[in-house]
């Protein structure tokens, strides 16, 4: 017996939906990936049908998420549609934050870790004023209740954000002890 991976046959066409930050996207999964494996050699659900499933058995109205998988709603959305799934969940896509050299924040960068910061003494309202800069609003210390009332999708960039030198420094200003 020979164990195989299983793949979804996609159409040639696009698979069109609204993301509530970017707008109306626009997907040929044929010509992104082509056919998709959907269950792998080991026996097992391959991510895009796992997470596909997952979200259906839970009943998720609304996903967010990066927008580095911006793409991958596409395969998602066609397994919906051969499951005959005819309630879509709403999908946005969020800007990632990325180090200096464009490349998703990783350890490369440097400990940028909130644990880090916490560690440091970083009071938790000045986390949420650098994530509520990264948003369109003013840098300014604030409560997660504040940032919740001024937050508002249409502020927020569609490209992804930079963790600069200048953002760090923010951070351990106003007397928190610098390592």
């Amino acid at each position: 017996y020979r164990r195989v991976a299983w793949r979804l046959k996609i159409p040639d066409q696009d698979m069109a939906f609204v993301d509530q930050l970017h707008g109306t996207q626009q997907f040929n999964v044929q010509h992104q990936v082509g056919d998709f494996i959907v269950w792998t050699r080991l026996g097992v659900p391959a991510y895009q049908l796992a997470v596909a499933v997952d979200d259906i058995r839970e009943g998720v109205t609304q996903i967010v998420r990066g927008d580095d998988l911006l793409a991958s709603t596409a395969r998602q959305l066609w397994l919906y549609r051969f499951l005959q799934i005819a309630s879509l969940p709403t999908y946005t896509h969020l800007p990632l934050v990325v180090g200096s050299d464009g490349r998703r924040l990783a350890k490369r960068h440097g400990d940028s870790r909130l644990a880090s910061y916490r560690a440091s003494g970083v009071p938790a309202e000045r986390i949420i004023g650098l994530i509520a800069s990264w948003s369109g609003l003013d840098r300014t210390p604030m409560s997660v209740v504040e940032f919740a009332q001024l937050f508002s999708l249409d502020r927020l960039p569609t490209t992804s954000v930079t963790f600069t030198v200048e953002d760090h420094q923010w951070l351990l200003a106003d007397g928190v002890e610098q390592s």
